[in-house]
């Protein structure tokens, strides 16, 4: 996304066209550049995939051809024609002419490849595909992961903030219009869900251009606009206010590594010699590493590679039913919600009533600790249910939650 433009001129055009009553005035648009969409205040609300509809359709064989073809109208054509939100960064120059030919590829791969051609990188959030510069979408990872983690974390010192994070992580679907202000979107996700901000002043004034935000929960919604600006926010209060800051110029996490059957030594040279710079600490067999979640996404899988089986990408997998997957994961003080919602993105889905479990008391965001390795379907059920006190059956890719008789 970027700002269409901000001179006094065009906007008097727009007033004009307004107040005489013309036929573009009827429809609430001004013209703009002639390939690319004109400017609407009214348009109607799409309708784009989620969950794991939208899912499947990254996974979809995908074919098209531009040339010399603004980035925006292309990202435009795409969201019409596949029913999908793709947000573009402000930071990349939506009249960008681009040259480009897919075929037989995959809507994912074909949007990798657009973005790289304005040397960019996508990321999928929520039901939504992000397109922004390369470091922006490497913080955006990293922070998504360190606002849910300190989030959860107040739940977990504050019982009574257990409800508010539990509505702090329900999805919802925004729209925005043609010319609507980074102020105005972020009050209307703020509104929502029912949070004050403090800081806006750090907010520049722009307009921005229609997109959506599709399945998305607050901490994505809020973490979507701001990374535009290089800004983050800190929690504040209980989970009902935001303070919007700077992002600092190290954006890391820490994540905690058991290495059974491993050297300590040599998977520590192995991953300084891959990563120079690493922060790492040991104890143990315990190994700490202090870094981005673009590089933990890379130890883990370098310590624990798929025997025999290719990475499953997010929305790859609603086909391969549970009984033939396995499961690694080592998380530690993390609610299952937050698991389960991680685990839907690879199209597994959950079924349970909430007020079934609500009565039997049984609380998701109850943090857990979990260290499976290669586990099949029903190992890792049994790990992540077991304290809970539920029962689940497996079907397919579906897992249907009970509480214990």
């Amino acid at each position: 996304m970027r700002k269409l433009t901000s001179s006094p001129f065009w906007l008097i055009v727009c007033l004009m066209l307004f107040l005489f009553g013309t036929a573009e005035s009827q429809k609430g648009y001004a013209n703009q550049n002639p390939e690319e969409s004109p400017v609407l205040l009214n348009r109607e609300t799409p309708r784009y995939l989620s969950e794991r509809s939208f899912r499947q359709a990254l996974t979809q064989p995908f074919s098209a051809s531009w040339s010399n073809v603004g980035i925006r109208a292309i990202v435009q054509r795409i969201r019409e024609t596949q029913n999908i939100s793709i947000i573009l960064d402000r930071r990349i120059d939506p009249s960008r002419k681009l040259k480009i030919d897919l075929q037989n590829q995959t809507l994912e791969e074909g949007l990798t490849q657009i973005a790289e051609l304005v040397q960019a990188r996508c990321i999928t959030v929520g039901s939504n595909i992000f397109i922004g510069p390369e470091k922006a979408v490497s913080d955006l990872n990293t922070l998504l992961q360190l606002k849910s983690d300190t989030l959860h974390e107040l739940a977990d010192s504050q019982k009574e903030l257990k409800s508010r994070v539990l509505q702090l992580s329900r999805s919802q679907t925004f729209h925005f219009q043609d010319l609507d202000t980074p102020t105005e979107i972020l009050k209307q996700i703020s509104e929502a869900c029912q949070l004050t901000i403090d800081n806006q002043q750090l907010i520049p004034h722009d307009l921005w251009s229609n997109f959506s935000l599709v399945s998305v929960n607050a901490n994505e919604s809020l973490s979507l606009i701001l990374i535009q600006f290089d800004l983050t926010y800190d929690w504040a209060g209980e989970a009902t206010s935001i303070r919007i800051t700077a992002i600092p110029d190290k954006v890391q996490i820490e994540k905690t590594y058991p290495l059974r059957g491993k050297s300590i030594e040599a998977v520590t040279r192995q991953l300084k010699e891959q990563f120079p710079g690493l922060e790492l600490t040991s104890s143990g067999k315990l190994l700490s590493v202090q870094a981005t979640m673009d590089v933990h996404e890379q130890i883990e899988q370098l310590l624990n590679p798929q025997k025999g089986a290719k990475p499953v990408r997010p929305g790859t997998g609603e086909t391969v039913p549970l009984s033939r997957r396995k499961f690694t994961l080592r998380v530690k003080k993390v609610p299952v919600l937050a698991i389960m919602q991680k685990l839907e993105q690879s199209g597994i889905e959950f079924e349970y009533d909430k007020q079934e479990l609500a009565k039997a008391g049984i609380d998701l965001l109850k943090p857990i600790d979990v260290a499976v390795v290669d586990a099949d379907a029903a190992e890792f059920c049994d790990a992540l249910f077991s304290s809970y006190k539920l029962d689940y059956e497996i079907q397919g890719i579906k897992i249907t939650l009970t509480p214990q008789k």
